[in-house]
């Protein structure tokens, strides 16, 4: 079965129109236009499926109606279901259909959806039936906006034991047999069976033997029908196009189709002498003599390294003499022996074809896909260079590997290249490598702080990189400033964003088994997730296999509360508030001024000069300044560092009144967050 193009038609239908004299016409009486009606099998009394293709002039809502009628020979499945029936708009996009009934031999669809003026419909029917005998028959068409049917023919033949197909099998002539060269085609001359003859607007099918013959998109002005230029030429899939057929092949009752040698066509990419082209018109099918095809245009090409050993960085280009030539945004894809040599971003400065930078550079599984740049010289030899800092690596094992380069969906080979030496990273203790956020409180910005205890692999500057992988939730910016991120207390060199990933490219050598802090500043823009729970943050380097470590990072409700050591505000719902004396550190605890206690977690707190007194519940706690001893429910308790007084407040030990109140504390590098 063949299906409309659907690009197009509108605009060429509109084209004609404003080309032609204008006269004075009666109203329409319909308000579609049926473009052709077709059957995956004429045989007489044969089950198959139909596909009408037409055109609405008048929009189409939700619960209006399409019907198609067969005539009275034809046989309709009373039991029709909405599964077989398909309709589809000139986007090929499906067309929702809410409801299928058959009354004698009307099939009614309803539609669920709008359907905008204009808009190429295919419907496609299911389940009927030939009539017995052989003839032409009236197939009619209408939608709630007609009151009568616009009508299509189609013949039907004798039986599906003599099939509808030639006996006879037509000519061809290709300019070249190479496998995959540019080509010349002509197909045909040929009689139509049956006494038939090509009328204009109507349509010729041709399938081609392969995938890979057929461009993206075929101009009418390089395809004849009969010596004349085609009125439009669509491509409907992967290996079949549809031709429309001229005013100046109206009436011919032959066909012999020409495709010059612009026009896109090229050689299967396989030696074969048995492909075979199939036309079909009118629905009946004809069949091409062999196309033989020789050689193959795919040749091996050499891949130059700067460095040979195991799981090095180096540099890779390569040669490759195309069978076709390459335009300006042309698709080229690079597949690597395997994922762990391509980092997570490749930037475009650092690969080239025939010199020039290329465009929407993108990685995924060890795939490097890119578009040659606007403006590019077309040209049937390619150079690739991937240059030393789109930091490329060797397979870690020593051995014998190759590439494959995909351009313009063909694919070409290399040669074997040798990866020689060893790189095995050394054994590393992380287990006590930390990760933590500056804020805990959801939906806040925040800092990372990444402690690493040792690298099993050196990671060189501007080359190599750090991994940071945030969990779903997390909103992580486009981008990210490298004056935002430090290693070891320098500034990276670089930092890139791929989806949840940090990437961050150290501005300095590191050596193996060497500590490393990374330092993500609130700067950069990250933001806690929304919800609050505990996720996992891991790292990864550039150099080393699989996951280096991975952390939970507490995430609280937004009405927790943040503040810094040294730092007179605390942050909650994020509202900043000021206080009387900043936090400070005693003896390894923690003093905050009694008017936190009040303004921040909400307790009860009156103080004096020289006494303090915090109610939270039924818990009631007495300090005096001074004293390291305080009453909490009448009881003595030792205070782990004396009360102090700030800026005239007293300054209370933070981790003793928590533990009595049911408050957690989490504690990063000088950032606090206090919550339930």
């Amino acid at each position: 079965m063949h299906k409309s193009a659907k690009t197009g038609i509108s605009v060429l239908l509109a084209t004609t129109v404003l080309a032609s004299p204008f006269v004075v016409v009666p109203k329409a009486a319909y308000a579609l236009t049926v473009e052709d009606i077709s059957a995956d099998d004429t045989s007489a009394d044969e089950e198959t499926e139909y596909t009408i293709e037409f055109e609405i002039d008048k929009e189409l809502k939700s619960g209006d109606e399409i019907s198609v009628k067969f005539p009275s020979d034809y046989t309709v499945d009373k039991k029709l279901k909405t599964s077989d029936v398909y309709l589809e708009d000139d986007d090929g996009d499906e067309v929702e259909i809410d409801d299928v009934s058959v009354s004698g031999n009307v099939v009614t669809i309803e539609l669920d959806e709008k359907v905008s003026k204009g808009t190429l419909l295919t419907l496609t029917i299911d389940n009927i039936t030939n009539p017995e005998d052989k003839g032409t028959y009236t197939i009619g068409v209408k939608t709630s906006k007609e009151t009568t049917y616009k009508n299509e023919k189609i013949t039907i033949g004798k039986s599906s034991s003599s099939g509808s197909s030639s006996s006879s099998k037509f000519d061809l002539v290709q300019s070249s047999k190479s496998a995959e060269a540019d080509i010349s085609l002509t197909l045909g001359k040929f009689n139509l069976s049956s006494k038939g003859k090509l009328k204009k607007g109507k349509y010729i099918y041709v399938d081609f033997p392969t995938k890979d013959m057929l461009p993206k998109s075929i101009s009418k002005s390089d395809v004849k029908v009969n010596g004349t230029k085609a009125e439009y030429v669509s491509i409907l899939d992967s290996d079949s196009i549809r031709i429309e057929i001229p005013s100046g092949a109206d009436g011919d009752s032959y066909i012999k189709l020409e495709f010059s040698s612009s026009a896109g066509i090229k050689n299967p990419s396989e030696a074969d002498d048995e492909y075979t082209f199939e036309i079909e018109y009118d629905s009946k099918k004809y069949t091409s003599e062999d196309m033989e095809v020789t050689g193959t245009a795919k040749s091996s090409f050499d891949v130059a390294l700067s460095d040979r050993a195991a799981g090095a960085r180096s540099s890779y280009s390569f040669d490759i003499d195309l069978s076709t030539k390459l335009y300006s945004n042309t698709d080229i894809t690079i597949e690597f022996p395997s994922a762990d040599m391509v980092p997570p971003v490749v930037s475009g400065y650092s690969v080239t074809v025939n010199g020039d930078q290329v465009n929407t550079v993108s990685t995924s599984n060890g795939k490097v896909s890119f578009r040659t740049p606007s403006g590019f010289k077309s040209t049937d030899s390619l150079t690739v260079k991937f240059a030393y800092d789109a930091y490329l690596t060797n397979p870690k094992t020593a051995g014998t590997y190759s590439l494959t380069a995909k351009v313009d969906n063909k694919t070409y080979r290399s040669k074997s290249f040798e990866i020689s030496g060893t790189s095995a990273p050394v054994a590393v203790d992380n287990t006590a490598a930390t990760i933590g956020l500056t804020r805990a409180t959801a939906s806040t910005p925040t800092g990372v702080q990444i402690a690493i205890k040792g690298l099993g692999a050196p990671i060189t500057r501007s080359q190599g990189f750090f991994e940071i992988v945030l969990p779903a939730g997390f909103k992580v910016p486009a981008y990210i400033p490298a004056t935002s991120v430090t290693v070891n207390g320098t500034a990276a060199n670089y930092v890139g964003v791929r989806g949840q990933n940090l990437i961050i490219v150290p501005s300095q050598d590191i050596p193996a088994q060497t500590a490393v802090t990374v330092n993500v500043l609130e700067a950069g823009g990250v933001v806690n997730p929304a919800t609050a729970g505990v996720y996992s943050i891991g790292v990864y380097t550039s150099e080393e296999k699989g996951l280096l470590f991975a952390r939970p990072a507490t995430i609280v409700a937004l009405n927790g509360v943040s503040f810094k050591a040294n730092v007179a505000s605390f942050t909650k719902s994020g509202k900043a508030t000021a206080m009387t004396a900043a936090p400070y550190i005693v003896n390894g605890n923690t003093l905050m001024p009694a008017s936190f206690f009040r303004d921040g977690l909400g307790m009860s707190v009156t103080w004096t000069a020289t006494t303090a007194k915090v109610v939270s519940g039924s818990t009631v706690m007495q300090f005096k300044v001074g004293s390291n001893v305080a009453t909490i429910n009448g009881q003595n308790v030792t205070l782990p560092t004396a009360v102090q007084v700030k800026s005239n407040i007293p300054t209370l030990p933070l981790r003793t009144i928590t533990d009595r109140t049911g408050y957690k504390i989490i504690f990063v590098n000088g950032n606090y967050t206090v919550y339930k």
